[in-house]
């Protein structure tokens, strides 16, 4: 692992945060260029500093809630985001709740610009992901696997890899003459498969929820069982021009 890309003095620049930050300008750029006709790039700046704020503060809390004894005991390392710890999950349920609040306020189409944010989302995501294996944090279980690596599984990069491809397979949908809605939708849906997966082969606490499984799987398969409910229900839905 490599956490700490280097140091200027007593200031350390962290790996994660730069992947992160890596992920973030990869996603914006991608929101601006294919957002044109939907948004303004000032009011896509707007938004994305909003989006950035309640994904990191969602992120973190859950991740929080998740190791609570820990923080209790070290309340100052609650604010040490840089050096890893966030939840996904997470920030991606506070920003859709706040994206919900926020287009309406700007009357702005948050069907359509949820098929501009699902690639970017899963790009940005990758590059996370890159971090936390660099972070050493979201680590694997032991295997002596031909992909292990420091002889546990990085699902790290498992998770990167996926989201790249998700990126990849969404981006070439945002091409064609699709549904309203479908590319966010199908996002949904290929990630919580890629995450429930993922999920069996990590190595650090999960804790446990229904049925023996972590709490992170127990939301993979909620949201995918809403990915499809919308997706039979919208089968006949209008289709957005291309």
């Amino acid at each position: 692992m490599y956490p700490e890309l280097f140091s200027i003095g007593s200031i350390t620049i962290y790996t994660y945060g730069v992947l992160v930050a890596i992920g973030f300008f990869a996603g914006m750029q991608y929101i601006v260029k294919y957002s044109k006709n939907i948004i303004t790039k000032q009011q896509v700046y707007d938004f994305l500093f909003y989006v950035i704020l309640i994904g990191i503060i969602g992120a973190r809390l859950f991740y929080v809630l998740l190791d609570l004894p820990y923080y209790k005991s070290n309340p100052l390392e609650i604010f040490q985001v840089w050096k890893g710890g966030l939840v996904y999950y997470g920030g991606f349920v506070a920003v859709l709740i706040f994206a919900f609040f926020y287009c309406r306020y700007k009357k702005l189409n948050i069907i359509k610009l949820t098929d501009i944010f699902a690639p970017a989302l899963a790009l940005g995501h990758a590059f996370g992901r890159i971090g936390c294996f660099f972070s050493g944090c979201c680590y694997g279980k032991n295997t002596d696997c031909f992909l292990a690596i420091a002889q546990k599984h990085p699902t790290q990069l498992y998770e990167a890899l996926g989201n790249f491809v998700i990126f990849f397979v969404l981006h070439s949908f945002l091409k064609k003459s699709h549904k309203n809605g479908y590319i966010f939708v199908l996002y949904m849906l290929l990630y919580s498969i890629l995450r429930f997966i993922v999920e069996f082969f990590r190595g650090d606490d999960r804790g446990t929820f229904l049925f023996g499984l972590s709490p992170a799987q127990n939301i993979s398969v909620v949201i995918f069982v809403v990915a499809v409910i919308i997706l039979l229900f919208t089968k006949n839905g209008a289709k957005n021009e291309k």
